[in-house]
């Protein structure tokens, strides 16, 4: 893969905090030196990085003042708010469908900067981030989409990418085989569906690898409403099989930086699921060392209007399921941020932080805030206002 670079180079990255992660301790970050936080926001109009130095305090993060940063020309779609990810200081993040781009605020605090990139070969998007391997130079990641399944082989391969940030090359590529259906799938028509995978989660621990996926139609409909997941050796890539579950439905999630599972400090895996017919939601577990679902384990949210987005484990037997903390082992709500805010919170990605998480909460007067949650205390505090003009909070990151 050849590697093209072109300094100077202004383009646009999105801040995007894996909140299954400690922020990183990163002392001296070029250009933010009286900048402590971003917030990614969008407009009807466009969308921008709002700098603050510190979220909970009393005041009001707007693209008017001299804190924002209009990264509008760079991102045509909203969505590309999904292909990026936060890491020591730098964005990270795929704009044009090939290169990927690694960039920092500039001096002035007002635009970001490319100071790198690699360039893919082909078709690249950033997709899932495995960020309990990632180390001081190393980031691990996949790119969204799937490859055409091999009729010989009958299986899908997913390249699973170790890059190097200091450099930007890629270190090695290793590739997960995954299985397709043992089964043909046709159209209404009676002629042969080119069924595709979507990878919806990748977690790697304790020498497996794990992907959570599902298999869709060619319109994009699942092809059935099984819970799939891909476990493999790591870093052999060896001995794959595929899981299946019943009980509830598909796994949710899109192919972008989101991701829909999580591991507990024990390292179980937990899988979310879309509701078979009405949309709702359940919480499947494999544990630790299992090659199958726990069959005594769901976690059934029908009741409870979860609205997805990047599941975030907080420590303390609790995870984040927008809106809802909840305690994994005796499968009970412990707090509902929409009721303890009084609005909606609708943040993409949040930050965890010293036992806290932070998110965006627009309240039923359309006014916007950044909410603190206090994990130990199951309280919550309010902070900044956000511009009333916004339309989305898409991530909340810490720079330093």
């Amino acid at each position: 893969m050849k590697k093209n670079r072109l300094f100077g180079y202004v383009a646009l990255a999105t801040i995007l905090f894996s909140a299954c992660e400690d922020s990183p301790n990163v002392p001296d970050v070029p250009g933010v030196e009286d900048s402590e936080y971003a917030v990614w926001v969008a407009t009807e109009n466009g969308s921008y990085l709002l700098t603050t130095d510190e979220i909970m305090k009393d005041t009001l993060l707007s693209p008017q003042n001299n804190k924002g940063i209009d990264i509008t020309g760079y991102l045509p779609q909203a969505r590309y708010a999904g292909y990026a990810y936060f890491f020591n200081g730098y964005y990270y993040m795929s704009n044009d469908g090939t290169r990927f781009s690694k960039l920092q605020i500039n001096e002035k605090g007002d635009e970001l900067v490319e100071v790198d990139n690699y360039a893919f070969p082909g078709y690249f998007y950033l997709g899932k981030v495995a960020s309990q391997l990632s180390t001081t130079d190393e980031i691990v990641f996949t790119s969204t989409g799937a490859s055409d399944p091999d009729p010989e082989k009958k299986v899908f391969e997913k390249d699973i990418y170790f890059m190097n940030t200091k450099d930007m090359t890629i270190n090695k590529t290793l590739k997960a085989q995954i299985p397709t259906l043992d089964y043909t799938v046709y159209k209404p028509d009676g002629t042969v569906d080119p069924t595709i995978l979507n990878v919806t989660s990748a977690r790697i621990s304790d020498g497996k690898a794990y992907f959570g996926l599902f298999y869709y139609t060619f319109d994009y409909k699942p092809v059935n409403q099984n819970a799939y997941v891909y476990i493999c050796d790591y870093p052999s890539m060896e001995n794959g099989h595929i899981m299946s579950d019943d009980r509830a439905s598909y796994v949710a999630g899109h192919w972008q930086r989101e991701n829909y599972s999580f591991l507990d400090d024990n390292n179980n895996l937990y899988v979310l699921t879309r509701g078979k017919t009405d949309g709702t939601y359940a919480l499947l577990r494999v544990n630790n060392g299992a090659t199958e679902f726990d069959k005594d384990y769901i976690f059934d949210l029908k009741d409870y209007a979860v609205r997805g987005g990047d599941l975030s484990w907080l420590g303390e037997g609790k995870a984040y399921i927008r809106p809802y903390v909840i305690d994994v082992a005796s499968k009970k709500i412990v707090a509902n941020l929409d009721e303890m805010t009084g609005g909606e919170a609708k943040s993409s990605i949040n930050l965890i932080q010293d036992g806290n998480l932070y998110t965006g909460v627009k309240t039923t007067a359309s006014k916007w805030f950044i909410y603190e949650y206090n994990i130990a205390t199951n309280t919550v505090k309010r902070g900044a206002e956000i511009d009333p003009g916004i339309t989305q909070v898409y991530h909340i990151n810490k720079l330093k």
